[in-house]
């Protein structure tokens, strides 16, 4: 049967999504007692998991090896939970990390949604149409296909679902799939999500076409899990990465806005980089970078206009680095690259005092909180250290 598992057992299994999660640089919702908090993996060997943790939490927590520690997650669209435990901590390239035994088990927490198969991949999306009550044909995407019916989002984000369909309203679904096949079926609203509608099968339903569609469920399904064994270490992520790495183009930096003074932001998240050009868009230019691996100086000739780093006058490293730390990173440019321009380190308030410190040792002018972001504020930090380096 196509049906996802809601129990996933195999280790192997496990291990594959723990990888996936890892390459994402995902996060991990982590519960102990009474304490919450949401914290990126880093890696797995088969034995362990680590997850970036500073070691002042893991004290505050009281957390010690062989307590027992809940997680969530959320691979490939769906959620898990499961139950480790603590192995110690570590910090890995700079890193400080929480360690935890590799789960036995994963087990769904989001049993009651239509989705038993999400494609990996954006040119692997299937556009569909529906109806509603009213007979418009609305144009979606479908989000993730399921046995008994599939989830769809509108291909106009702008629109509000909840306002076109209502809960156990009828609506005609049509998604061509490949070659001839093609899923025509009445269906009615089950649920909603965030601008997302799941749509079950009606008994009206062709229950030849339905064997097929299932069938083709299970196809995809089969041939996902082959990519995913291509892809898979059993030697732990390290060796996924080297292989990623070795194997990859290395981004270069793209222009956000375009305007003088030219500031670098380097980050993995393209929600924050839009935010900020949104907000100092007016004062300043800012360029974004993707940072891997190697000088950051030769990935932002495409936006620098000259030798070394040419129009940048300042740089800031976001706390969310896809492979490194912010620390790391902040050295390797000032000590081994030879920048002679400001540094700024950007995260959250908290240990505000001691993350300025760590920034100062590691050769940045200074360490500004942009979680909560704070738009002036974070104009006037720019402005100010700009200031204190014209001429220099």
């Amino acid at each position: 049967m196509a049906k996802s598992p809601a129990l996933i057992e195999e280790d192997v299994a496990i291990r594959m999504a723990l990888q996936r999660l890892c390459l994402e640089g995902a996060r991990l919702a982590v519960a102990f007692q009474d304490q919450r908090g949401s914290f990126a993996i880093v890696t797995e060997d088969g034995e362990r998991l680590a997850f970036r943790m500073p070691h002042e939490t893991i004290a505050a927590w009281g957390l010690k090896p062989g307590d027992s520690l809940s997680l969530k997650l959320k691979d490939r669209g769906l959620e898990y939970e499961c139950v480790v435990s603590q192995a110690g901590q570590d910090v890995l390239e700079g890193v400080e990390v929480c360690l935890a035994s590799t789960p036995r088990a994963l087990r769904r927490a989001d049993l009651h949604r239509l989705a038993d198969f999400i494609p990996d991949l954006a040119e692997q999306a299937h556009q569909a149409t529906f109806t509603n009550a009213r007979h418009a044909i609305l144009d979606g995407q479908v989000q993730s296909f399921g046995e008994e019916g599939l989830e769809l989002v509108l291909r106009n984000s702008k629109q509000d679902i909840r306002e076109l369909l209502r809960m156990g309203e009828e609506s005609l679904l049509d998604v061509p799939l490949e070659g001839d096949l093609r899923l025509r079926a009445p269906t009615t609203v089950a649920y909603f999500g965030e601008n997302l509608v799941g749509l079950r099968f009606t008994k009206q339903a062709d229950g030849q076409l339905l064997d097929r569609y299932r069938a083709w469920i299970e196809d995809q399904q089969r041939l996902q899990v082959q990519q995913d064994h291509e892809v898979f270490s059993p030697r732990g992520f390290q060796e996924v990465l080297a292989r990623s790495v070795r194997g990859a183009t290395l981004p270069v930096a793209r222009l956000l806005v375009d305007r003088d003074p030219l500031l670098l932001l380097l980050t993995e998240r393209e929600d924050f980089a839009r935010r900020l050009g949104e907000a100092m868009g007016r004062k300043f230019g800012l360029a974004v970078l993707d940072y891997i691996k190697g000088p950051v100086a030769s990935q932002i000739a495409t936006v620098a206009g000259e030798a070394s780093w040419g129009r940048i006058r300042m740089v800031l490293i976001h706390n969310q680095l896809r492979l490194t730390s912010p620390l790391e990173i902040c050295r390797q440019i000032i000590e081994k690259e030879g920048c002679a321009l400001p540094v700024l380190l950007l995260g959250t308030e908290e240990d505000e005092a001691k993350k300025r410190h760590h920034a100062a040792a590691a050769g940045a002018v200074d360490y500004l909180p942009v979680e909560p972001f704070r738009i002036l504020a974070t104009l006037r930090k720019l402005d100010e250290t700009l200031k204190l380096f014209e001429g220099v």
